[in-house]
């Protein structure tokens, strides 16, 4: 199932001993797009501060109830856990020290999404192997490959040139937390509501310029079907987005 991340921002976070506050944001990773941690903003408990969270951690299925996400630390793990500091970019070695705090897998280095598991729930279950902490640094550990969900919402989406749009969301599957589709929000005369296109169908993306482009026709791409008239995409939906791009199923 898919789910707008719009829909679950400001959710309760509920430990195994109480609350430990809302989701803010989240950060994906720009290479499979999947999100990888939820940036939790804490209530009176942490005086503000912000700390990740892994969808590892999380039991059960994301928006399975819009009330809460439970997720199975105790306050004490979360609030001791390393802090998360947004205003600077999170190096590789920022996140091992997270997953060697949590005692959780890391997620790259496999061939699934989650390193050798294909969903967070899947790698929960996989024993957690530390490295030795007199191993050497690796020489990528301090390359960044996370963005965060805030960011890139209100980035241009252009068709071969020509300004058709804006991101305005995410929907991810609920299971494996990738994100499917980016919500596109037409710009007024170049057509009506959304537009739903796979990060992976978008052909160069400038961080810099904060712009995605697509190698297509803007004329063909006012063309593309309406979907998700009822605020999510069906299965049928995707089948159609599937079909114009010529694109293979994800599903299958």
């Amino acid at each position: 199932m898919l789910i707008s991340t719009s829909r679950i921002e400001n959710t309760r976070i509920h430990a195994q001993d109480g609350t430990i506050g809302k989701i803010e944001t989240f950060l994906f990773d720009e290479e499979q797009w999947v999100l990888r941690y939820i940036v939790a903003k804490h209530g009176f408990l942490f005086f503000g501060g912000r700390k990740l969270l892994s969808p590892v951690s999380v039991t059960g299925t994301i928006g399975e109830t819009d009330a809460e996400i439970r997720v199975g630390l105790t306050r004490e793990q979360v609030k001791n856990a390393p802090p998360a500091n947004l205003a600077r970019p999170i190096s590789r070695r920022k996140e091992e020290q997270f997953h060697r705090y949590y005692q959780i897998p890391v997620y790259w280095g496999g061939a699934g999404l989650w390193g050798t598991a294909m969903t967070p729930m899947e790698a929960g279950t996989v024993t957690y192997e530390p490295a030795p902490t007199d191993e050497p640094a690796q020489a990528d550990s301090d390359e960044y490959h996370l963005r965060s969900t805030e960011e890139v919402e209100g980035y241009r989406v252009e068709a071969k040139g020509e300004r058709v749009g804006s991101v305005s969301g995410f929907q991810i599957e609920d299971t494996t937390w990738a994100v499917r589709y980016l919500s596109v929000e037409m710009e007024e005369g170049q057509g009506d509501g959304q537009l739903f296109i796979s990060p992976h169908w978008v052909d160069e993306i400038s961080w810099i310029e904060r712009k995605l482009k697509l190698d297509m026709p803007a004329d063909r791409l006012r063309e593309m079907p309406t979907v998700g008239v009822r605020g999510a995409l069906a299965r049928e939906d995707e089948e159609k987005l599937h079909e114009f791009f010529g694109q293979p199923r994800y599903w299958k």
